[in-house]
């Protein structure tokens, strides 16, 4: 029971659930940044991996002439978490490899448009600044992580979809009755499923009975938001709720006169009752052929936000993926790791003789096997 603006960020938000320290500078470290200023997030030094010397190239020096490669640097991060990654990185390239079969591109200034667009949706609208500083934290990302991950995988699929989008008069009427048509104030209350005894013998006929008692009911529910409001929640219009078994949420709404309260019916969330307040008449200011450009393309993009998972399941299902990378270390390797980070720190405080012992060459010395399991 999303308001439109919620409906539409989520839209925007898809991409990301379809594609689920200091750094040394000259010779000293980066300062921290100042309290209130988000770290910079510069685009990174991007190279084709297909080149030849891809895996040595360095990424840094130590001593003048020690080369730390970009393989030195990918194995070091696979070690530390890279399998979490490959879901991403197999979603990105199965987008990319059928992008280039159709010949399908977006351009940077196509992702930049988008973007500014999404940011547009929110009344009033969101600055740049504070998405990066504020809303891209919550999701864990850098903005280019966002460009790259969110918006352009969005921006190829929806090229996909286009020929299996079609929007006709029907769909542009439902979003203006959703829109500018007759509403209801409600109130709810949602008990878990497994109450559904308890609810009907003990407490529905009390509440449907008297208006305080139905109150007191709705502001000890479990869920605290409709605690904080006796229940009450958005107006509900028609055409509004999209999944199937919390569509009687809303038949239920007009289906009510004011002051009734309903039966106890099941949804998504658990067991409901719902108590009709107030209806609200539709906005006859509001012409249907004054909106219609709008509506239609608000229809396109809730259509192209169901198309997209469903094309993504389709290529995903071509592609036969096959993840090959192992998950975290081993606990064996936790131990060993642990074990000798104290063995190497004991040495360290430890007075060393006057004459060391004879180092043994690598290759005599007997490597650790891990225990048999």
């Amino acid at each position: 029971m999303q308001t439109n603006l919620g409906r539409r960020w989520s839209r925007r938000i898809l991409a990301a659930t379809v594609l689920t320290g200091g750094v040394l500078a000259g010779r000293g470290f980066t300062q921290s940044p100042l309290p209130g200023m988000a770290p910079a997030s510069p685009e990174p030094t991007l190279v084709d991996s297909k080149s030849k010397d891809y895996g040595v190239r360095p990424v840094a020096y130590i001593y003048d002439n020690v080369a730390i490669t970009r393989a030195d640097l990918a194995e070091f991060l696979i070690a530390r978490g890279g399998y979490e990654k490959v879901e991403l990185l197999v979603n990105k390239m199965i987008i990319e490899e059928e992008a280039k079969r159709k010949g399908i591109t977006v351009t940077t200034q196509e992702m930049e448009a988008a973007f500014a667009a999404d940011l547009q949706i929110s009344n009033p609208p969101i600055r740049k600044e504070d998405f990066i500083n504020l809303i891209l934290p919550k999701y864990n990302k850098t903005y280019y992580e966002w460009m790259e991950d969110v918006v352009r995988p969005r921006l190829i699929l929806g090229k996909m979809c286009v020929d299996r989008i079609k929007v006709g008069d029907d769909d542009l009427k439902k979003i203006f009755e959703r829109e500018y048509g007759e509403k209801r104030v409600v109130k709810i209350i949602i008990w878990p499923k497994g109450d559904q005894r308890t609810v009907v013998d003990q407490v529905w006929d009390k509440i449907r009975k008297s208006e305080s008692e139905f109150d007191r009911v709705a502001r000890s529910q479990a869920n605290p938001s409709l605690a904080s409001t006796a229940g009450e929640i958005k107006p509900i219009a028609r055409f509004q709720i999209s999944d199937d078994k919390d569509k009687i949420v809303e038949k239920m709404a007009f289906a009510l006169n004011e002051g009734e309260v309903s039966q106890v019916f099941e949804t998504n969330q658990g067991l409901m009752v719902m108590k009709v307040v107030q209806k609200v008449p539709a906005d006859a200011k509001v012409k249907f052929d004054d909106v219609k450009e709008r509506l239609r393309k608000e229809a396109y993009e809730v259509k192209q936000g169901a198309e997209i998972p469903l094309m993504f399941a389709e290529l995903a299902k071509k592609a036969n993926v096959k993840v090959l990378l192992n998950g975290p270390p081993s606990q064996w390797r936790f131990d060993k790791s642990a074990r000798e980070l104290a063995e190497d720190v004991i040495r360290q405080q430890t007075p060393q003789p006057a004459t060391a012992a004879p180092v043994q060459p690598a290759a005599a010395q007997q490597p650790i096997s891990p225990p048999s399991k």
